[in-house]
């Protein structure tokens, strides 16, 4: 009977205190002074969040810290560069390669190492870089299985960052700054209100059950901050939509083509249309990458791109 009440009270005690943890679960209103509207907060019940804001999004992970306290970490790029590669039978033993991104700090690329074991790197665009246009594209002799990349900043440990690319001939080579890196953060829920300090607070309302909005959330919150695959067509314009959904795998020309629409020699169009020509889109595969810090390195004088305002 004894061990009967003991079982009881515990009962009693667990129900007692799950009713007083707070669900944050829900939409939340977290106000801006910007003119196009505030930004709203997303906390799903996966531990998944989403932050909307004019021009972009944030998503990231939440999980109870203690009591009423919750802390946000938002999911930032694992590197400072990444590469997509594809086979392109029409350069053969050449590499061509799309650089995006690299216009936004000082970065540097390698295709070979020198007798001393020393990475030879070219600087992407030279110091004084303006103007810039689109897109930057290369095309190089094929040295090794191997490209690298390096970012010079001056609050972190200068590292280098390798990927194999054996079976691979074209590439999107893509540079994150981490410059506007974004930071954990913790909130506290009292009463259906959301604490981001103590002074402001967001009222609790619950999620949105259907629409194109909340799909839209759930759907990025799930999303992998790395893409396995990216999808460019001939003019590196991306593609973003469901790729099956409009087109069908072109074994001949290792491509997705929509059937009727794509004609033949639409992939080597220069017109002033061909950027937004989706009738030929090709897909590009994530190459492995490592990374080492503290290692040999010589930085030859001239850059791949000049780029300055005549």
């Amino acid at each position: 009977m004894k061990r009967i009440l003991i079982f009881v009270i515990i009962c009693m005690m667990n129900k007692g205190m799950a009713q007083n943890k707070e669900n944050i679960v829900g939409l939340y209103a977290l106000g801006s002074h910007s003119p196009e509207g505030g930004s709203h907060l997303f906390v799903l019940e996966n531990g998944k969040f989403v932050i909307t804001y004019f021009g972009g999004v944030q998503v990231g992970s939440w999980r109870i810290d203690k009591d009423q306290t919750f802390l946000f970490t938002p999911d930032t790029k694992k590197n400072e560069f990444e590469l997509y590669g594809r086979y392109n039978k029409k350069i053969q033993d050449s590499l061509k390669i799309f650089f995006t991104g690299f216009e936004e700090s000082r970065s540097f690329m390698s295709l070979k190492k020198s007798k001393d074991d020393h990475y030879i790197m070219k600087q992407v665009f030279n110091d004084d870089a303006n103007c810039f246009g689109y897109p930057y594209v290369e095309t190089f002799k094929k040295d090794s299985d191997l490209i690298s990349f390096m970012a010079i900043n001056e609050r972190m440990n200068t590292a280098i960052y390798n990927f194999n690319i054996k079976g691979f001939n074209d590439f999107i080579a893509c540079f994150f700054t981490r410059e506007n890196e974004v930071y954990p953060f913790y909130t506290t829920l009292k009463d259906n209100k959301l604490y981001i300090d103590e002074n402001e607070y967001s009222e609790k309302r619950p999620l949105p059950t259907e629409g194109e909005d909340i799909e839209f959330i759930r759907a990025i919150a799930n999303k992998n901050t790395s893409e396995n695959a990216l999808f460019y067509n001939p003019s590196y314009n991306p593609f973003k939509e469901d790729i099956n959904a409009s087109h069908v795998f072109d074994k001949e020309k290792q491509a997705y083509i929509i059937p009727g629409f794509y004609k033949e020699g639409n992939e080597d169009r220069t017109d002033d249309e061909a950027f937004f020509d989706i009738s030929i889109i090709y897909k590009y595969e994530l190459c492995t990458g490592t990374f080492a810090k503290s290692v040999n390195y010589k930085i030859e004088d001239k850059p791949i791109f000049q780029v300055n305002c005549k």
